[in-house]
């Protein structure tokens, strides 16, 4: 067969921006490698039909042979493109030098995979190392342009009716977490960040897990035992725990394993999950059929810290008088009680208040945590929260109006 010149493209300051994002991941290192992909000029790997030797010129004296791209299947068998950065990152993952290959931008890749009726979920960068993923749904949010809605790959159309919800996940949906995800997608500030954050907080999901001893027939209220085992998403080389916003969007999950069903989680358990030393993901990745969006671990327990009461082993008297002089200012507070907590193994002090007025709850949480920090780590809760009931039982208050 007659060989196709080798490619001698390179992506300097794409290689660079996919290593940032990889040790770094956030909006501002992935809009970098995002703005450098379309940018890039990357090498596909192709399959030709026939031989140059075989074909007939034409009156031009061309010789036109049909070639088409090469696809790879991650576990899930969801198809991907590989593309190439440069003729090194190839060969690493092929090691074979007469291999046919073809260059190939962004816009090609995009008219490519955003027709209809293309079996394939994107393009799988370096996969051999740096294995970033560029889905179908995030080219079109970057062409502006809609994913046409019967596309096989996406997997946005068909539902899989076979995930069932289970203990009223079919009634759960979190609004203000997608508006809030969207608008990050769209707006790198610490505004659209919060928001998202606060979001995640408070809201309750849909999380894939497959039951075992999970009775046939269940009453309404009816309480029931059962072993949950909590499904994971693979997402280049690392394992992520998929939170849905909905079942529906779970349900966009055409490759789910078998007897998969939705469950409730709150992000405390997602968290709880990952603070295992067995759990082997790597963070929390938010309706990855929809809006992908990705934390890593250490940003999760940043987001919400994973705490376990403790009791103090030195009691700080200068504090206690410090958040005394303050809450004596304060009409709305009938009482403060102070207990040890651990957030994210870091020893610290957990204030509990009793406040009349909710919606000063905030201000004053603020102000306390204020004055506690100078003392070492502190969390503020208030009375009636689950932490707050359990942390005052057998104890006395250090402060009473």
């Amino acid at each position: 067969m007659a060989q196709l010149k080798k490619p001698t493209v390179k992506n300097p300051d794409l290689t660079a921006a996919m290593a940032a994002f990889k040790q770094k991941q956030n909006p501002t290192t992935e809009k970098a490698m995002l703005d450098a992909v379309q940018a890039a000029k990357l090498i596909a790997p192709i399959a030709l039909q026939g031989s140059l030797e075989d074909i007939t010129p034409d009156e031009n004296g061309q010789r036109q042979l049909q070639a088409s791209l090469m696809a790879v299947s991650n576990k899930n068998g969801e198809k991907f493109f590989p593309a190439f950065t440069d003729w090194l990152e190839f060969l690493k993952w092929k090691n074979e030098p007469d291999e046919d290959t073809m260059v190939l931008s962004f816009d090609q890749y995009c008219d490519i995979l955003l027709k209809q009726n293309v079996d394939i979920r994107g393009i799988l960068i370096n996969p051999a190392e740096a294995s970033i993923v560029i889905t179908r749904d995030k080219m079109a949010e970057l062409k502006g342009v809609p994913v046409p809605t019967n596309n096989i790959a996406n997997n946005s159309g068909k539902a899989n009716t076979k995930i069932l919800g289970l203990f009223g996940t079919e009634k759960l949906s979190n609004p203000d977490l997608v508006q809030a995800a969207g608008r990050l997608r769209q707006e790198n500030s610490p505004e659209a960040q919060n928001a998202v954050f606060q979001a995640l907080r408070t809201g309750k999901f849909v999380a894939p897990a497959i039951m075992h001893d999970l009775p046939k027939t269940v009453k309404s209220g009816e309480k029931v035992t059962a072993k949950a085992e909590f499904v994971m998403i693979n997402q280049g080389d690392k394992k992520f725990l998929p939170i849905f916003s909905s079942l529906s969007e779970l349900q966009k999950w055409t490759s789910a394993p078998e007897k998969c069903c939705g469950v409730p989680l709150t992000l405390a358990q997602y968290t709880d999950m990952l603070s295992s030393p067995k759990n082997s993901a790597s963070g929390i990745v938010i309706d990855p059929f929809t809006l992908g969006l990705a934390f890593m671990k250490d940003q999760v327990l940043k987001i919400m810290p994973r705490l376990e009461l403790t009791e103090l082993k030195v009691i700080p008297f200068d504090m206690l008088q410090d958040l005394s002089n303050y809450l004596k200012t304060i009409s709305d507070v009938n009482c403060a009680y102070l207990s040890g907590v651990k957030t994210n193994d870091t020893e610290g002090h957990l204030i509990i208040l009793d406040v009349d007025d909710k919606e000063k709850l905030k201000e004053i949480a603020d102000a306390v945590a204020k004055i506690a920090k100078d003392h070492g780590t502190c969390v503020v809760a208030p009375i009636d929260s689950p932490m707050g009931k359990k942390a005052i039982e057998g104890k006395t208050p250090f402060y009473e109006a």
